[in-house]
């Protein structure tokens, strides 16, 4: 394998990383195998470019782009030159070697370590001032909490009609779904009890399949009725009782009064 096929073939296996990553890696085996004094040994030696690339996925930690690190170096507030030209004792520490540490005598016991925390820093001091001297404004108060008063008057008087007209209605919505919640139960009924007679009769085994199956469907299409029933029931009550009624009274009845 030439080295332009091999490099084609790394470059393209190399999708995974970043283009700046890409191509140092790119330019590192390039100067590698520009450098080497035999191309064959040196395949061998770093293997196929699919082994490679799964090497260096392996041990792949992205860096950061270009870009981010020129934004880095111009948000650094002091540059480095700056600091080692500065005059004073900051030029003086950086030029000047460092001292070595005394050695303690041998009979002195070792110190052991502290550590210092402070688990409840300073609170920061409060602004009552902008820039410009002029005061902030103060926290708008909050709102007082509603209460809700039940008005005992408007409660007896509504009472004596909600019962007198809600309970009839409310009976009456019931008995809507009445009819298929019977109708289901008749039809469950009759498909097991001429389900069984029906079955009792036949000898064949493909007869009493059959008909076992056609009463498991009337079963199945019983209990949707009942269950159409029921549903249409308890949701015309609670359209009725929970939100006309309840609800009627709720508005007419209670008062929200600030705390």
């Amino acid at each position: 394998m030439n080295r332009e096929r091999y490099m084609a073939e790394l470059d393209r296996l190399l999708g995974f990383m970043s283009s700046w990553d890409r191509q140092a890696a790119l330019k590192k085996y390039q100067a590698l195998i520009d450098a080497a004094p035999d191309e064959e040994a040196l395949f061998e030696e770093l293997g196929t470019p699919t082994k490679l690339a799964i090497d260096l996925a392996a041990s792949y930690v992205p860096s950061p782009s270009p870009s981010m690190r020129a934004e880095a170096l111009l948000r650094c507030p002091v540059a480095l030159e700056d600091l080692l030209d500065a005059p004073g004792v900051l030029a003086a520490d950086l030029s000047a070697p460092e001292p070595e540490e005394a050695e303690p005598p041998e009979d002195a016991a070792p110190r052991p370590e502290t550590w210092v925390f402070d688990p409840e820093p300073a609170a920061a001091p409060e602004l009552t001032a902008d820039a410009g001297g002029a005061a902030l404004p103060a926290e708008a108060p909050a709102a007082p909490e509603a209460r809700v008063r039940v008005r005992g008057g408007a409660l007896a008087a509504y009472l004596v009609p909600a019962i007198l007209i809600g309970l009839p209605v409310t009976v009456a919505l019931v008995c809507l779904g009445l009819p298929f919640l019977c109708g289901g139960a008749a039809v469950i009924f009759g498909a097991v009890y001429g389900g069984i007679q029906v079955i009792t009769r036949l000898t064949l085994v493909s007869d009493m399949l059959l008909s076992g199956g056609f009463m498991l469907l009337l079963c199945a299409a019983g209990l949707v009725l009942c269950w159409f029933g029921l549903w249409l029931s308890m949701e015309l009550c609670w359209l009725w009782a929970g939100r006309c009624v309840c609800g009627l009274g709720r508005r007419l009845c209670m008062r929200e009064e600030a705390a």
